[in-house]
């Protein structure tokens, strides 16, 4: 058995002077066996005729008197490799740059005129609030479709209803975002799409030539 005892170390004693005991240091990835006496050649190990043995931690005093094969548990609050870990992932994301988009279109489709045009209300307004910068708005032709069925199940074949569906469009067309800026507020406005309309993203990047494309000597001279 182990307890606390806040003073930093673990003790743990033996039977007699030669008997043999396993304990684990604090911090190390390997058990140790050996006697009390062998014991102060290990690092981080200490030992006296009086105490017995004690390991150095941070987890506490841990006291044992049980046998000598018995292993002995202690605690540990190193979090050196846990400190590493998010350090490196912060550097890693300070590292990434923003990506640049020229130009950034939001088509929307719906069935009924009015909840785009108020949807569309709604995005300028805080387009403008959030100093994004919108271009240019586009209401394209509308697209209709129909379908003529029998106006009964299976029978008067003169007798026939027609049915249509007619799909509205609205672009709004952002220039000139970066990547931070871009999600941010396309996942406001999505947020607020009602209901029955569909919305589609497309995102023109800028990037850099390959290193495999070089401008022809007429263009340098």
């Amino acid at each position: 058995m182990w307890r606390r005892a806040g003073a930093g170390l673990a003790v743990l004693s033996g039977r007699g002077a030669g008997s043999e005991v396993c304990a684990r240091v604090p911090g190390a990835a390997t058990w140790i066996r050996a006697t009390p006496a062998a014991l102060p050649l290990c690092p981080g190990v200490h030992s006296s005729p009086t105490a017995g043995v004690m390991l150095r931690g941070c987890g506490g005093l841990a006291h044992t008197s049980a046998m000598p094969d018995r292993l002995l548990h202690t605690t540990s609050c190193s979090t050196t490799d846990s400190d590493a870990s998010v350090a490196v992932v912060e550097a890693e994301v300070e590292d990434e740059l923003d990506r640049l988009y020229s130009q950034v279109e939001v088509e929307c489709r719906g069935h009924e005129p009015a909840v785009l045009r108020s949807y569309q209300k709604f995005v300028s307004t805080a387009a403008a609030h959030l100093d994004v910068p919108l271009e240019k708005i586009e209401w394209p032709k509308k697209h209709i479709q129909r379908w003529t069925l029998l106006k009964s199940i299976h029978i008067h074949k003169k007798h026939r209803v027609q049915y249509e569906a007619r799909t509205h469009f609205l672009v709004m067309r952002f220039v000139r975002l970066t990547s931070s800026t871009a999600d941010t507020f396309l996942e406001y406005i999505q947020r607020n799409l009602p209901e029955g309309v569909a919305m589609k993203v497309t995102k023109h990047e800028i990037q850099k030539l390959p290193e495999h494309v070089k401008p022809s000597v007429e263009v340098v001279a």
